[in-house]
C-alpha cells in the first residue's frame, strides 16, 4: 500500500509484545497510524505511547481479548471512531497449548480455536466491511499470522496445529472472496520465532523482526500480487 498518498490505519492484535510489538515498531517507521490491542491494557498504552513519540504517527491502545466475540467488534469499532477506517488488520493474538490430542481436555482445545481462530475470524468479519468502503488498490489488507505447524503437525501440537491449519484455510477463501473487492488476505507461517511466549532465543530461531519484514514487503507489493500464504523456515541449528 502506497504510504505517499495518504495516512494509512493499521490494527494489530497482540500489539504490545513478540511478533505484534515487531510488526507495530516496523509499522510504525513506515508512517503507519496504529491501533495497538491487547489484554493487558497498560502495557499496550505504552507502546503506544512510546511509538507515537519516537514515529511522530497517531496511535490508541485498545483492551480486547480476541477470544471474545464482543470484544473483537468492539476493537474494529473503536479503530473506526478514532480514525475514520481500516487499511491493515494484523491478526496477530494467539496462544499455544493442549499437549497430546488424548489428555487434551476440551476447554484447553476451546479455549486455543476461541483465541486463535475464532479471534481471527471474528476480526476479519468486522473489518472487512470499513476496508471495502475505501478507496485505492488494494482497499485493504489483512494479515494472519499463523505457523508453520498450520502446514505440518506434530506429536504434542495436535490443538494449535488444528487452529492453525484452520487459519490457513480461512485466509485462502478470504483471500479468494477479496478478490471482487480489492481486498489481500494472506497467512504468514513461520517456523519456532524467538518471543516470551515460546520462551526460546538467540540466532537458531527466527526473531520477530523476520515476520515484521515479511509484512512490510506484503504491503509494498503491487496490486496485481495476490499471494495468499508466505511460509518462512528456519536453517536447522548444525
Amino acid at each position: 500500500m502506497n504510504k505517499d498518498t495518504e495516512p494509512k490505519v493499521a490494527v494489530i492484535t497482540g500489539g504490545n509484545s513478540g511478533i505484534g510489538l515487531a510488526i507495530a515498531t516496523a509499522l510504525a517507521q513506515a508512517g503507519y497510524d496504529l491501533v495497538i490491542s491487547g489484554r493487558r491494557h497498560s502495557k499496550s498504552q505504552a507502546v503506544a505511547e512510546d511509538l507515537a513519540r519516537r514515529f511522530n504517527v497517531q496511535t490508541v491502545a485498545v483492551e480486547a481479548d480476541v477470544s471474545r466475540e464482543a470484544d473483537c467488534t468492539r476493537l474494529i469499532e473503536e479503530a473506526v471512531t478514532k480514525f475514520g477506517t481500516i487499511h491493515v488488520l494484523i491478526n496477530n493474538a494467539g496462544i499455544g497449548g493442549g499437549g497430546r490430542l488424548a489428555e487434551t481436555k476440551t476447554e484447553d482445545f476451546d479455549r486455543v480455536l476461541k483465541t486463535n481462530l475464532y479471534g481471527t475470524f471474528w476480526c476479519a468479519r468486522a473489518a472487512y466491511p470499513h476496508m471495502k468502503r475505501n478507496q485505492g488498490d488494494p482497499r485493504g489488507v489483512i494479515i494472519n499470522i499463523s505457523s508453520l505447524a498450520g502446514k505440518q503437525s506434530w506429536s504434542g501440537t495436535g490443538t494449535y496445529s488444528a487452529s492453525k491449519f484452520a487459519i490457513n484455510g480461512l485466509t485462502q477463501a478470504l483471500a479468494d472472496e477479496g478478490k471482487a473487492d480489492h481486498i489481500k488476505a494472506t497467512a504468514i507461517c513461520p517456523a519456532m520465532v524467538a518471543t516470551p511466549m515460546t520462551g526460546v532465543s538467540g540466532p537458531d530461531y527466527l526473531q520477530g523482526e523476520d515476520i515484521a519484514e515479511t509484512v512490510l514487503y506484503l504491503l509494498r507489493l503491487s496490486p496485481a500480487a495476490w499471494p495468499n500464504e508466505v511460509v518462512l523456515e528456519r536453517r536447522d541449528a548444525s
